[in-house]
């Protein structure tokens, strides 16, 4: 009876380290998984952390792309802007040296006038001259006749 018990508990004792065994078996199993799981989790931050920056440096890109597109919008309109006052200080240019040439026609026509009644006031005078001498010539010979 007492080999009996012996035996018994023995096997109880067995059976207790056994299901210890299974117990600190599947504790170690669950502490694997409890791992597994942290370390997913913690790679699945990472690479939601590396999106975000991704993302945050696609957004800088964008803004600085912008910055440049408005850069070189504002150095064409200032290009625009300088062939426009130049294409109107060209016209000024055009503009003025034409008023300049109409002067000068103008003029040159008022000099062909003065020089016109210049000729006319000559032609008057050697007329006048003409008949004056022609006037003394006539006294002249009346003279002589009486």
């Amino acid at each position: 009876k007492v080999v009996s018990a012996f035996v018994e508990t023995m096997n109880m004792n067995e059976e207790k380290e056994l299901k210890i065994e299974k117990m600190e078996s599947e504790y170690e199993e669950t502490m694997n998984m409890k791992e597994e799981k942290e370390l997913k989790v913690e790679k699945m931050e990472s690479e939601f952390e590396e999106t975000i920056n991704m993302k945050q440096e696609k957004e800088l890109k964008i803004e600085k792309m912008e910055g440049e597109y408005e850069e070189t919008i504002s150095m064409k309109e200032e290009k625009e802007l300088k062939v426009e006052k130049m294409e109107s200080e060209f016209e000024e240019t055009i503009n003025m040296k034409q008023e300049k040439e109409l002067k000068i026609e103008k003029m040159e026509s008022e000099y062909e006038e003065t020089i016109s009644m210049k000729e006319e006031k000559e032609l008057k005078v050697e007329k006048m001259e003409s008949e004056f001498e022609e006037t003394i010539n006539m006294k002249q010979e009346k003279e002589l006749k009486v």
